[in-house]
């Protein structure tokens, strides 16, 4: 996989969990969108006819964060087609890859999945991925990563502790935005004192 973006070291920290299911809540602008692409990619491209899913709180949403980030991602020779309006890219190895929103439940049902990523997970209903993406990654023995930054003690910081607990399966990874080396510190300094 020969991709422009590269990894900093707490995203690779988090490409290279093992665990199935991977919780990682981390501040704004630490990369937490690329680094669940790259993942989703590396899986697509590893494992012919794959099926591989990004999944935002709205569909807008996945359109407006994920799709021109995707499209820079994969190189033009590892595209078989692409679909514009149902934001879906099918690679040369069999491998799709679609985006995704929440908010259209029943767009969701019925595929089997290899891989998943819930972006803003505290935004989706919690329902979402007990009854409907949890089943779909059964019989592939399917991986998912949870991507977000914190909002309370809801359905994503229960998860969250279920990695800080090592159930079996599940990981989870915590950072600030500045884990992220290529914000600069004096910008992180202004935010901190402009911002709440």
């Amino acid at each position: 996989l020969n991709i422009s973006y590269k990894l900093h070291a707490s995203q690779f920290q988090v490409f290279s969990e093992p665990a199935r299911f991977v919780i990682c809540s981390a501040g704004r602008r630490f990369g937490k969108t690329v680094l669940a692409l790259i993942d989703l990619l590396a899986v697509a491209f590893a494992k012919p006819k794959s099926r591989c899913w990004y999944v935002a709180p709205t569909y807008k949403q996945a359109e407006t964060i994920a799709w021109k980030m995707l499209q820079e991602m994969v190189p033009k020779e590892a595209i078989l087609k692409k679909n514009e309006v149902k934001l879906e890219i099918t690679l040369v190895n069999g491998s799709e890859i679609a985006l995704k929103g929440a908010d259209n439940e029943d767009n969701l049902v019925g595929v089997g999945l290899h891989f998943v990523v819930l972006d803003e997970f505290s935004l989706i209903k919690a329902h979402v991925w007990q009854q409907i993406i949890r089943p779909m990654l059964t019989d592939t023995l399917g991986r998912a990563i949870f991507i977000g930054t914190p909002r309370g003690k809801n359905h994503f910081w229960e998860l969250w502790l279920k990695g800080q607990r090592h159930e079996e399966n599940y990981s989870s990874y915590s950072f600030k935005t500045s884990d992220n080396p290529y914000i600069p510190k004096e910008e992180i300094e202004k935010a901190e004192k402009e911002l709440p």
